[in-house]
């Protein structure tokens, strides 16, 4: 994905579309294996071709960094420390820009450390961190390994193993190494990470608690800190507390107003308060930062929810541009394309195959909940109700997941669970979604405008 400097952003979204467009079609005619990340690697092998990074024409606090050890790099090409912290740097940057071409860069400065000392704990977790961010989380997992048997209490390298653990769904294993990063190390990373599973698993008050304790402790870029603050936000934004989780937003806004994480994060917010006008103006400016795709769909959503259907086609229409740049970037997972093609009834046999793919080494609770939906699309119910019962089994204060439930289990003929599902859903966030949130008030009054006993009512443990 192409970086995205904050000084075009006026003039940029407005052309966005012609030039993901033209960037896709050059990726597709370029040979296959000039772009692969392989040869990516390969060309990137030098001393000089490493550390001839471009120049920013705004440069952050990573791009000083960038710019120090690279050339540091290359005066002392043997010092395994140098290229070690090029390659921190290069992953800094990914973290800001969610540029993937970044990945390569840092596979490469971390490859380097390891032909001069093979034995670099550091290196070892850089190449665990690289493949982590790539979603190849077998191989991070490897490298995460290789970097506790030469330091058995490397806090980064159990972070690194947790993560891999959350994405593939072993809860109780990520808990494990999440635990032992905290023990030898409680910090920013370690709380954040905890705080984020503990959400998963229903815990909003305690991942509240810890999140704020990731905030108050702070890092060394305020990147970092942004992005704590706008899982806070979101965090608060599940459980349908729009008003504090603004709040928490806008401190963070104040303070890094370009930060995309934030961004994303309170137009989600503004457009759960209905002020679409807003919302709309958020997701822009985040996606002149950085197109993510979340942000892109988002935006599209929005502009359909106030009758703007030829500006919600152009949002779509770039999703699968990003999807492809990403991919060509080495950057693993599809998932996201398959939710997109689900929650817009397009290529929806193609949305099942990817799920259905995915779901094979990814059991994690977003990758049931995409594979049941696209069950559900394609008109498998039953395969369907299996996939969110397993999605839901552990708690997580997810209102789509329950609105998904809802309209499955009626599809099943179970209308009394349906409608319970979707009472938790609207209960639980009740504007969730632009789009899904009206539907679940519609299948309601379809289901029966009398709500079920209170007795059969049983919300995850966040809502209580």
């Amino acid at each position: 994905m192409s970086r995205v400097s904050v000084r075009y952003r006026t003039a940029l979204f407005c052309t966005l579309v012609f030039l993901v467009a033209v960037a896709t079609l050059a990726y597709e005619k370029n040979n296959a294996t000039n772009r692969s990340p392989a040869r990516k690697a390969v060309a990137l092998s030098t001393v000089d071709s490493i550390t001839q990074v471009p120049t920013a024409s705004r440069p952050t606090a990573s791009d000083a960094q960038i710019a120090h050890w690279a050339e540091m790099a290359k005066k002392t090409p043997t010092d395994d420390r140098a290229w070690v912290n090029l390659g921190d740097a290069f992953m800094q940057k990914v973290r800001e820009t969610a540029d993937a071409a970044y990945y390569t860069r840092a596979e490469a400065a971390y490859g380097k450390a390891l032909s001069v000392n093979p034995q670099r704990t550091e290196a070892l977790v850089g190449m665990a961190w690289v493949n982590g961010g790539r979603h190849e989380f077998e191989k991070s997992q490897d490298w995460a390994n290789k970097a506790l048997a030469v330091d058995p209490r490397n806090n980064d390298a159990y972070g690194l193993m947790g993560d891999a653990c959350v994405e593939m769904g072993d809860y109780d294993n990520a808990f494990i190494q999440y635990q032992k990063m905290l023990d030898i190390r409680p910090d920013a990373s370690s709380y954040s990470r905890g705080a984020h599973l503990l959400q998963l698993m229903g815990n909003t008050r305690k991942a509240s608690w810890l999140m704020q304790k990731a905030i108050k402790t702070g890092g060394p870029y305020a990147e970092n800190t942004s992005w704590c603050r706008a899982q806070l936000g979101l965090i608060n934004f599940s459980t349908g507390a729009y008003m504090p989780a603004e709040q928490i937003v806008s401190e963070g806004l104040s303070s890094t107003p370009s930060n995309y994480h934030l961004l994303a994060a309170m137009g989600k917010i503004k457009a759960a308060r209905k002020d679409y006008n807003a919302a709309i103006s958020y997701y822009k400016r985040a996606i002149e930062v950085v197109p993510m795709i979340d942000s892109v769909v988002a935006l599209g959503d929005l502009y359909n929810v106030t009758g703007n259907s030829r500006m919600a086609e152009q949002q779509y229409s770039l999703v699968e541009s990003i999807w492809k740049l990403n991919k060509s970037n080495g950057v693993r997972g599809d998932i996201q394309i398959a939710q997109f093609y689900a929650d817009h009834d397009r290529n929806l046999p193609e949305a099942l195959r990817l799920a259905e793919e995915e779901v094979k080494t990814r059991k994690n609770v977003y990758v049931l909940d995409t594979l049941a939906w696209c069950y559900y699309k394609n008109g498998k119910y039953e395969d369907a109700r299996r996939n969110i019962d397993m999605a839901l089994s552990k708690q997580s204060p997810e209102a789509l997941f329950l609105f998904h439930k809802g309209l499955i289990y009626g599809k099943c003929g179970d209308i009394q669970a349906a409608r319970t599902a979707l009472y938790q859903a609207t209960s639980l966030n009740p504007y969730f979604h632009p789009l899904f949130a009206p539907m679940a008030i519609a299948a309601i009054q379809e289901y029966g405008s009398q709500a079920p006993p209170v007795h059969n009512v049983s919300l995850p443990a966040a809502a209580r």
